[in-house]
């Protein structure tokens, strides 16, 4: 073969390898932007979901701020001026059909906020409390999620070993030095802030899953009133007489209309509750709790906050007692919308 047809073969070998080169160059550079687009799309799409639940959490604590909470729900509305003798900031409007005006519920039904975010707002009032826990209706609760007296038993007993101010050992407790044993950080020795603590018992590990699924009926308040109107139908199901199938009783008819008092909850549902009529308020607590999500990451990763309704206090009209954010398997509820925008009326002042 002659030396230019030799020259010219390795010049084709080498324009091609350099079109090989280039392709390759050209395919590396194609995949690097695309990466990186759908980062900044991740990105931008974390941003908005952040930014919605913020938009969503100033909305609701406006609400809290500004707006009457009357039996389990908040007006957002307020009756005409014509209403006789109306205080918006009143707790007992006995005159006032609630279902007839906007409103929020306080029983941990779902809505749909800002932009992508759920929020639900649940009054802590009647949840179980870890502070002084009645034992009989944790133990009611726990085998609801197929623990059984055993569990309940010592979960309770390491919850208040946890949380009195000596290190001496109940029946079934623990002590600081089980803990380090464990690898874990001793107990304070002091009442638990937030209801997500009762995973740094020395259980919480091991009852982890069960822990979560009991968690919404959990509050650090003293919680356990025996109240129909917005104690979820998990909780009434602790209450001694109360079974099932009449707790969904309860909360389905509640959900036309709250009850005014025992007797009217006994006349509407047919059947008698065994409560005291004394020991069972119609008006949701001071305590309330939100929770934040977006549908975008699955209903998964809500934020819990925990408020107290201050409306007489000279500084502020509620105090944020906890905040914290848990990674829960949580099913995806389809929240009702708000059908009236709660920031365009005025604050309710009177």
């Amino acid at each position: 073969m002659s030396a230019p047809a030799t020259a010219k073969g390795f010049a084709l070998i080498a324009v091609l390898g350099l079109l090989m080169v280039l392709s390759l160059v050209a395919a590396f550079i194609s995949s690097y932007a695309e990466q990186r687009i759908e980062q900044t799309f991740q990105l931008r799409s974390r941003l908005q979901e952040r930014l919605d639940q913020d938009a969503t959490l100033a909305t609701l604590l406006h609400v809290v701020a500004t707006r009457p909470l009357l039996q389990n729900a908040y007006l957002l509305r307020p009756p005409p001026p014509t209403a006789a003798s109306y205080d918006p900031f009143s707790r007992a409007l006995p005159d006032v059909d609630i279902s007839q005006y906007p409103h929020l519920f306080v029983d941990d039904r779902p809505y749909a906020g800002i932009g992508s975010a759920i929020f639900a707002l649940q009054d802590e009032g009647p949840l179980l409390s870890l502070l002084d826990p009645d034992r009989e209706r944790w133990t009611r609760l726990f085998q609801q999620h197929g623990l059984g007296p055993q569990q309940a038993e010592r979960f309770l007993d390491q919850l208040q070993d946890y949380t009195d101010q000596d290190d001496l050992r109940r029946l079934n407790g623990a002590t600081s030095s089980d803990y380090i044993n464990q690898g874990l950080e001793p107990p304070p020795q002091r009442l638990m802030i937030s209801p997500g603590q009762v995973f740094n018992l020395l259980d919480g590990t091991t009852l982890h899953d069960e822990l979560l699924a009991i968690l919404p009926f959990a509050t650090t308040r003293s919680g356990q009133l025996h109240n129909l109107n917005t104690a979820p139908a998990a909780v009434l199901q602790t209450i001694a007489g109360i079974d099932d199938s009449l707790a969904e009783a309860i909360v389905r008819e509640r959900q036309n209309k709250p009850y005014t008092d025992l007797a009217d909850a006994n006349q509407r549902i047919g059947r008698i509750i065994p409560l005291d009529p004394l020991a069972a308020p119609s008006q949701a607590s001071p305590y309330l709790r939100i929770k934040l999500w977006t549908v975008m990451t699955a209903c998964r990763q809500p934020i819990w906050l925990g408020l107290s309704s201050t409306p007489t206090s000279r500084s502020t009209p509620w105090d944020i007692d906890y905040l914290f954010s848990l990674d829960q398997e949580q099913p995806c509820r389809t929240p009702q919308p708000v059908a009236f925008p709660p920031l365009l009326e005025p604050a309710m002042d009177g």
